[in-house]
């Protein structure tokens, strides 16, 4: 008979844990990046969040700007490397990008590898440093202006939360900042006008429905001083702590953790 669970065997005995649905927390590689959610899919086991494919997608910042600049959507110019690629190719490609310049993993959370390139000795070594993580590297131009996010919710239909601003003392924001705030602060709601507040979100749900997002994801992009929105990637399992930005975004919106909760296990369990 089918089973929606686990099976474990251990000492010759099987045994079998009934699971109605899994909320995966699980940040970067094998746990945002498709890999638990092919998985459960294969399981049949219902899973909050999004499916193996748009997880994937997301996950590989590369691959996430193609396709949100196909879809008209802003996007940092940015050369993609591989493993085989000469340095000294590599920094011609990226004179035309000007520093200070990002390198980045393209398949890794949390910042984990990235470096802020002033000069070359740092290009160079921040190349280094990101092929640690993974064997895709993206070279991204700095984006004048200021980072914002927004929480998005629903499987469909979608639904908003409040968008949040991060203000930058120095530097960027790294694992550290992330996850300390020592030298930076989270404004929601995002200290923008009301018309540019709208336009964030209609950009950040155009992004979810574009990147085939469900259940929820946080879209982070950036304000230029002119006013352009410029995608930045997609988070599909953001993070999730009462305190964290997800939330907090949604309970100024009027949705409480509680109900943020319910509502995703719910999602989870919609039939696509």
């Amino acid at each position: 008979r089918r089973v929606q669970g686990v099976v474990a065997l251990h000492n010759g005995v099987m045994t079998t844990t009934s699971v109605d649905v899994v909320f995966p927390v699980l940040h970067g590689k094998n746990g945002e990046d498709g890999t638990v959610q092919g998985l459960l899919e294969l399981a049949g086991i219902p899973f909050v969040g999004c499916h193996s494919l748009s997880s994937a997608i997301c996950m590989d910042k590369d691959i996430a700007h193609i396709l949100a600049a196909s879809s008209g959507v802003l996007t940092p110019r940015s050369v993609t490397v591989y493993q085989n690629t000469e340095p000294d190719n590599i920094i011609a490609a990226v004179e035309s990008l000007g520093f200070p310049l990002y390198v980045k993993p393209a398949k890794a959370g949390s910042s984990i590898g990235i470096t802020k390139a002033y000069r070359t000795a740092d290009l160079v070594q921040g190349i280094e440093n990101a092929f640690r993580h993974d064997n895709k590297v993206v070279i991204e131009e700095n984006v004048a202006g200021f980072e914002v996010g927004c929480a998005v919710l629903g499987n469909g239909d979608v639904i908003v939360g409040e968008v949040d601003e991060i203000e930058l003392s120095h530097g960027f924001f790294n694992y550290t900042e992330k996850y300390s705030l020592e030298t930076s602060r989270i404004h929601v709601p995002a200290r923008v006008e009301q018309g540019m507040a709208e336009k964030i979100k209609e950009t950040a749900i155009h992004l979810y429905r574009v990147l085939g997002c469900r259940g929820f994801a946080r879209v982070d992009m950036f304000v230029t001083p002119s006013n352009e929105i410029v995608f930045n990637e997609v988070n599909t399992i953001p993070g999730f702590t009462a305190k964290s930005r997800y939330p907090t975004m949604l309970r100024a919106a009027g949705i409480s953790y509680q109900e943020l909760l319910d509502t995703l296990i719910f999602l989870a369990m919609e039939a696509d």
